[in-house]
């Protein structure tokens, strides 16, 4: 299969998602333990911090900040780091949500 097009558009496709799907795990997992730290009420849901992760983690990559500038780009440091970019703009979206409900 390794002649065959549409595999090599398949790994290729599958190549740009990983980030994508990464940083919404490390959101919807982490996000909700530094929305806490924060002083939001950790219970902002997934949904934020899914959200926030994708955000954060596609900001903080197209930025170059980020635990990528730590960690490296390599396969697993590359993954590692998009998960914890995630868990960073989760957590980030999660806290601001959480003071915002607060304030009410």
């Amino acid at each position: 299969n390794k002649g065959d097009p549409h595999c090599l558009g398949r790994a290729n496709i599958m190549e740009q998602l990983l980030p994508l799907l990464l940083n919404g795990a490390g959101g919807a997992v982490i996000g909700p333990i530094i929305s806490k730290l924060l002083g939001g009420k950790g219970s902002t849901g997934a949904l934020a911090g899914i959200v926030g992760g994708l955000a954060g983690g596609y900001g903080m990559g197209a930025a170059g900040v980020g635990f990528q500038s730590l960690l490296g780009s390599g396969d697993i440091m590359g993954h590692l780091s998009s998960f914890l970019n995630g868990g960073a703009g989760g957590g980030i979206i999660g806290g601001i949500l959480g003071l915002i409900t607060k304030a009410k």
